[in-house]
Order: C-alpha cells, then structure tokens, then sequence
C-alpha cells in the first residue's frame, strides 16, 4: 500500500490493508487510502478508500489525490475540492517531452477514474459521517455484530470497516466482523489468499480499513 497502514489517536485506533490482484506486480495496485493528519480535540477523524479505474491511464495517482482530499477536506473533494484535484492530477501526467506512447496519451486526455468512500468520526459526539461515489462499502459494527445505520448514529465502542468493491462483495459474503481479527498484513494477506483460493473473493485489488473507537 506505502505510506502509514497502522495509527492511533487518543480517541481511536486504526489499521489498513492493501493488496493487489494475484499476477500483477506492486506497481499495478491502483487502490490507495489516507487518513486525517491533524485529528484532535474538535477536527473529526477522517479515512478514506479509493478505487482506481483500471480501464483509465494513471488511476492510481487519482485515487491517491481523492483519498487525500477527503481525509484533509472531507466532503469538500466531492465538490469545490475537486477541481484542484484535477488540476494536480494533470500536472502529474504531463508529458510535455512525448515520451508517452501515442495510446497512453490518448487515454490521458479522458483523465482518469475512481471510486470514493470516506469515513468522519468525531468520537467526543458520538457521531460518524460518511460519503462515498461508486460501489466502496462502510460496515457499521457494534461488538462484533453488523450495524445497518447510515449515515449518523451513536459511535462509541464501535468498529467500522471500510472496504473497495472486491472486499465488500466477500465481507458481505462472509461477514464483516472478520476483519476485526486482522491483526497483521500476514494474517490479512492469508485471508485473502484462502479467499481467492475458495472463489469467494474477485482477482482484483483488495483493500480493507479498520477503525476501532476506544
């Protein structure tokens, strides 16, 4: 995944999982995940998951700018956020040398394509927020049970788990709450390798966020 995968606050704790499809190498992985930097006393905790597009060119960087966007601005990268992100993203690809192959650069000017689904907690208020575009899922549970409340309600003692499509479909599938036992990229890594093996969960990037309120 790069970049933080564990963290806590005095509030909260969280952990995230990230791997990519079997047979592509790490460079592939085109999900990403950010969290608030700057949470405390009054700024809510913020996660977020992103799914890059396959079919788009340089996915990943757009869907590492909206979760960026969401755990610094929340909603914000939904709609006044967004152009700026744009904007960064196409910075990013330029290529003003035409090194890039001709296709490559065709795609380039459709941009680029991703799912969204970020999570805000403010555990003083025992309350949660949360948003999404595309097909992410939120789980809500309370003692290991599934929760279906959307989108406020009382947070504490709470767990919830996001997850990118392929993830989803199998916690669905097999409950959600087994992510709550994840307590190394091993044992998750071994989930899903049982998972696939099992044709309970798609080939496809796979990444999972936990976050337990204290």
């Amino acid at each position: 995944m790069g970049g933080r995968e564990r963290g806590s606050t005095e509030a909260l704790r969280w952990r995230a999982f990230g791997i990519s499809k079997e047979g592509a190498a790490a460079g592939d992985y085109e999900d990403a995940f950010a969290v608030s930097g700057d949470a405390g006393a009054g700024v809510p905790f913020r996660a977020a998951l992103a799914d890059g597009a396959t079919e788009s060119v340089f996915a990943r960087h757009w869907a590492q700018l909206l979760a960026d966007g969401f755990a610094s601005d929340g909603a914000a990268i939904f709609a006044e956020k967004r152009p700026a992100a744009q904007a960064a993203w196409a910075d990013a690809v330029d290529d003003p040398s035409g090194a890039l192959p001709w296709y490559t650069a065709a795609k380039v000017a459709d941009g680029a394509f991703a799912t969204l689904l970020g999570l805000s907690l403010r555990p003083g208020e025992r309350a949660w927020q949360a948003a999404s575009v595309g097909d992410g899922n939120l789980f809500h549970l309370r003692e290991g049970a599934l929760r279906r409340a959307w989108p406020r309600d009382d947070a504490e003692g709470d767990a919830f788990v996001l997850a990118t499509d392929a993830a989803a479909a199998w916690l669905l599938r097999t409950g959600p709450a087994a992510a709550l036992d994840w307590a190394t990229h091993d044992a998750f890594s071994e989930a899903v390798r049982h998972a696939r093996s099992e044709g309970l969960l798609e080939n496809d990037d796979t990444t999972v966020a936990v976050v337990h309120i204290k």
